[in-house]
C-alpha cells in the first residue's frame, strides 16, 4: 500500500467495447504525476472478496456498472445507442478507472486552494460518459469526473454536481482531462464524504463543439449528471437532494439549471444552487457584446479581460451547432476565419485571448461585418424591420431565446462575487444577474468578498459555502456571509 489509497473496483463483465491503447493509464497499480508533481495512484483489479462486499449493503465509493473502459475509451461515443428517451437521459455509456487521492493528500491539496475545512475521507475518481440532450434538443454524450469518498457520511447521500469554468472548445480542455482540475469546486465535497460529478458538458472533449453560454444546453449537462451519478453508484446510496455548485462559465450554467429543473428534471428535487462569479447570459449586452457590435473599430485590448474571446467561442459554438459545423466559423472576418478556426479548436481560453490581441487589433477583426450590421439592426429595430436579415436575425433569434427565468419554487441561491473581479465584473454582470433573479423572483443570498479576483473567489469562500449547503441540507437557517462588502448598482 503506498501513501494514497489503492482504488479497488468490482470485477464485472463488460457491457461496451473496451482494451488498452496507446499511451494508456495502466490498470495494474500503476501511478500517474499530474502538473503539480503530485502523485496520483490509479486503480487496481479487484478480487472475488470484494465482488462480495459490493453486494452487501450500498457502498458510495464502487460503482454500480461495469467500469473497465480505457480513459482514451470515455471520449469516444459509442454507435448504436437506444433512442434518447426520459428514461434513459443520464445513461452511462463509458466508464473508466481515475486515480485516487488518500485523505492527507486530499487535505494538502484542499489547503492550497484556501480551505480551512477539516477533510474527513480518501477519495477514488473516475472517468464517465453519460446521455445527456444538446440545447437543440438532439441526443447528446457528456463526459465526466465523478469523485467519491472512502469514508462517506451517513447514507443516503445528496447528490453533488459541479460546473467547471470556461477552459476553452479545444477537446483538449475538457476538465476531466486534467488531474488537478476542480479541486477547489469539486474535491472537498468528496474529502467531507460526499458523492459529486463534474461534467464537461456536451461536446467538450468528445465529438462535436460544447455550445458555449447555451443555457440550455449547459444545463442540460448539469442536470443530467445528477441522473448520471445516481445511476452511478448502489442503489439506496444517494437521496432525493440535489446540490449544484459552479464557478464562472459553470456559474452560470449552474443558475441555468435552476430555471430549468422543475420542466426538465434531474431524477430528484434540486435544492441549493451555489453559483460563484457566474458568466451567465442575461440580456444582450451581457459581456458587453452589444457595445462591441456598436464600436467596431474599438480596439480589441479595449474590450475587457475576457470579453472578447468570450464572444469569440460563443460565435463559433453557435454557427458550429445552430448553422452548420461547416459553417462555423462564418462569424468572423473572411480574412480571419482559417486561423480563427485552428486557434479555438487547438487553444485554451488563455492562449486564444493572446492570439485575438496579436492577429486581431480591433472589434472589426474579429466579427463579420454583415454579421455586426444586420444583428444590431435586430436589436436596435426589432426582427420587422426591413434591416434585420441574416445572418444577425437568425442569431439574434438565438440570443433572445437562450434567456431562462429563474424558477421562484426552485432551489435556493447563494451568489458569491469578488469586487476585484475584472473578468465578469460586479457592476456590469454581477449586480446584473442579481438584479435579473429579483425580477424573476429569486431573492438569492448574496455573498460580497471585498478582495477576491475572478480567479480567487472559490478557494477562500468555500469554507462559508459548505457551512450553507450543509445548513440547508440539514434544514437549518442559512448562516450569514463571512465577508463583508456590497455590489455596485447594475450598468446594462
Amino acid at each position: 500500500m503506498t501513501t494514497s489509497l489503492r482504488l479497488l473496483v468490482a470485477s464485472a463483465a463488460l457491457v461496451l467495447g473496451c482494451g488498452s491503447s496507446a499511451g494508456e493509464t495502466p490498470k495494474d497499480g500503476g501511478v500517474t504525476n499530474d502538473s503539480a508533481g503530485m502523485t496520483r495512484d490509479v486503480g487496481v483489479a479487484a478480487d472475488a472478496g470484494m465482488e462480495a462486499e459490493a453486494s452487501g449493503p450500498p457502498r458510495i465509493d464502487i460503482p454500480n456498472i461495469p467500469c473497465n473502459d480505457t480513459l482514451t475509451d470515455v471520449y469516444v461515443t459509442p454507435t448504436g445507442l437506444p433512442p434518447l428517451t426520459s428514461a434513459t437521459l443520464g445513461d452511462i455509456i463509458r466508464c473508466a478507472q481515475d486515480f485516487s487521492l488518500s485523505l492527507p493528500e486530499v487535505q494538502s491539496e484542499v489547503a492550497a486552494k484556501g480551505l480551512t475545512s477539516t477533510m474527513t475521507s480518501s477519495v477514488v475518481t473516475y472517468r464517465i460518459a453519460f446521455r445527456t440532450t444538446r440545447g437543440d434538443g438532439s441526443p447528446g454524450a457528456s463526459t465526466a469526473r465523478v469523485y467519491l469518498p472512502q469514508l462517506p457520511g451517513p447514507l443516503p447521500l445528496p447528490v453533488f454536481v459541479g460546473g467547471h469554468p470556461t477552459n476553452g472548445l479545444a477537446a483538449s480542455t475538457a476538465p476531466s482531462m486534467d488531474p488537478t482540475s476542480n479541486e477547489d469546486l469539486a474535491l472537498p465535497w468528496g474529502g467531507l464524504g460526499y458523492a459529486i460529478i463534474v461534467p464537461d458538458y456536451a461536446g467538450l472533449g468528445n465529438e462535436g463543439v460544447q455550445a458555449y453560454l447555451d443555457n440550455h444546453d449547459q444545463a442540460y449537462s448539469i442536470l443530467d449528471a445528477a441522473r448520471a451519478l445516481r445511476k452511478f453508484v448502489s442503489p439506496g446510496a444517494l437521496n432525493s437532494q440535489v446540490i449544484i455548485n459552479g464557478y464562472s462559465q459553470g456559474g452560470g450554467a449552474a443558475l441555468s439549471a435552476q430555471a430549468l429543473a422543475g420542466s426538465y428534471g434531474c431524477d430528484g428535487t434540486l435544492v441549493g444552487v451555489v453559483a460563484f462569479a457566474p458568466e451567465w447570459p442575461t440580456r444582450m449586452n451581457s459581456f458587453d457584446f452589444v457595445g462591441m457590435l456598436q464600436n467596431p473599430s474599438e480596439l480589441t485590448i479595449e474590450t475587457g479581460v475576457s470579453f472578447n474571446v468570450v464572444e469569440v467561442m460563443r460565435t463559433y459554438a453557435y454557427f458550429y451547432n445552430r448553422v452548420s459545423p461547416a459553417d462555423a466559423d462564418d462569424g468572423f472576418p473572411a480574412s480571419q476565419r482559417s486561423g480563427f478556426d485552428s486557434a479555438i479548436m487547438s487553444m485554451a481560453e488563455v492562449p486564444l485571448g493572446g492570439y485575438l490581441q496579436a492577429t486581431a487589433a480591433h472589434v472589426s477583426d474579429f466579427i463579420d461585418p454583415t454579421l455586426d450590421t444586420t444583428l444590431l439592426d435586430c436589436i436596435t429595430n426589432g426582427t420587422t424591420d426591413p434591416g434585420c436579415v441574416d445572418p444577425g436575425k437568425s442569431y439574434y433569434n438565438f440570443l433572445s431565446q437562450n434567456f431562462v427565468t429563474a424558477d421562484p419554487s426552485g432551489a435556493k441561491v447563494l451568489y458569491v462575487q469578488g469586487l476585484l473581479d475584472y473578468v465578469m465584473p460586479p457592476q456590469s454582470e454581477a449586480a446584473c444577474n442579481v438584479a435579473k433573479l429579483i425580477a424573476d423572483g429569486v431573492t438569492p443570498q448574496v455573498c460580497v468578498d471585498p478582495t477576491a479576483q475572478h480567479t480567487t473567489v472559490v478557494g477562500p469562500n468555500m469554507d462559508f459555502v459548505i457551512t450553507w449547503v450543509e445548513a440547508l441540507l440539514a434544514g437549518n437557517t442559512a448562516p450569514s456571509c463571512v465577508t463583508s462588502g456590497i455590489l455596485p448598482p447594475c450598468i446594462p
